[in-house]
């Protein structure tokens, strides 16, 4: 018990310190914060949301919601234009397939994040936007697989473990407002 209590004590220290380096208007109405020490991952939700300056602003947990997925949709975007770049030149290799496959899933994601679950979040539905998230959470992991079927370590990594990071967040932050 003294475990779980000494974690929620460092959590919260942590979270402080993250905190005290926003602007003001961050601290004063602290519902990232909040909404963060809800999620599985408190420490990698603020630095997610910290990728946004918005997020300072936030005042509502609809506005914490709409930076976290605008987060998603914008590094389904990033993604996109760094796979079709590498893929230019990989075009007749096996990496060019790896990468084709990558495009493929990152421009649905991007679709997806964009248009779908944008206009579900915008209307209030937020268990179809976090499902839509939450599908392209998976988008790293099929880009994984599509270079370990060829035996070659995967270029996108790094970005692939940004999709999966970040859509995490904005899922489970999402999520959260379900419950309203």
């Amino acid at each position: 018990m003294a475990s779980a209590a000494t974690s929620v004590a460092i959590v919260l220290i942590v979270l402080a310190g993250v905190s005290s380096g926003l602007p003001a208007t961050y601290a004063d109405t602290n519902v990232a914060a909040r909404m963060c020490m809800k999620t599985m991952n408190p420490m990698l939700c603020m630095v997610v949301l910290k990728v946004n300056p918005k997020s300072a602003y936030a005042s509502t947990e609809q506005d914490v919601g709409s930076v976290a997925l605008q987060i998603a949709s914008d590094t389904a975007e990033y993604n996109v234009g760094v796979i079709n770049n590498l893929n230019r030149g990989s075009l007749g290799k096996p990496e060019g397939g790896a990468l084709a496959q990558c495009l493929w899933a990152y421009q649905d994601a991007d679709n997806n994040l964009k248009h779908n679950a944008r206009t579900g979040f915008d209307r209030g539905d937020y268990v179809g936007a976090m499902a839509l998230v939450s599908g392209a959470q998976i988008v790293g992991d099929i880009c994984e697989n599509a270079f370990k079927m060829i035996g070659k370590n995967s270029p996108v990594s790094k970005i692939d473990r940004q999709m999966t990071e970040r859509c995490g967040v904005a899922a489970e932050l999402i999520g959260l407002l379900t419950h309203k």
